[in-house]
């Protein structure tokens, strides 16, 4: 099989990549990496830019709150800003995938055999985009695209990472 040209990250593979807590946040920088070394086109779905601002800020606001007990006005600054950063980076290394009302339409489709519309809409990003893969760590959306799904990091086996 030849190499990947274009290949779509799920919400969660760049979630991983840009909040250090989380378990599989170094596989998704090394996937991030590799793409870039090797000129694969990365591509995100246009609403993960809001999740990644969204769910990257809440979470650090989290740990800051446990490890201090209250997020002073500085720390929620910074925080945004670190968000803000996140999604900008995004824009740097990869591409976003728009959306209409056909992707509604077929993200309806999907949910036959997928209920999450949220994932319905990152599978009609990727029909959209003729990406060659989607990468997720969602296991019960590797069960069911109906589109060329892999983790992380069986992408990075296949890329010889």
């Amino acid at each position: 099989m030849s190499q990947p040209s274009r290949v779509l990250l799920d919400t969660n593979v760049w979630l991983d990549a840009f909040d250090g807590a989380r378990s599989r946040s170094r596989a998704a920088n090394e996937l991030i990496d590799a793409c870039i070394h090797k000129g694969i086109d990365l591509l995100f779905a246009v609403g993960t830019a809001k999740d990644v601002y969204y769910l990257v800020g809440a979470s650090l606001k989290r740990q800051a709150r446990a490890a201090g007990g209250v997020l002073s006005e500085r720390q929620a600054r910074a925080i945004s800003a670190y968000a803000a950063a996140c999604v900008a980076n995004m824009g740097e290394v990869a591409t976003a995938v728009g959306a209409d009302s056909s992707d509604i339409w077929l993200a309806r489709k999907y949910q036959r055999i997928h209920e999450d519309f949220e994932d319905c809409l990152v599978l009609a990003a990727v029909q959209r985009a003729k990406a060659d893969f989607l990468v997720t760590s969602d296991e019960a959306l590797l069960r069911h695209a109906p589109v060329a799904a892999l983790s992380v990091d069986d992408f990075l086996a296949l890329v010889g990472e």
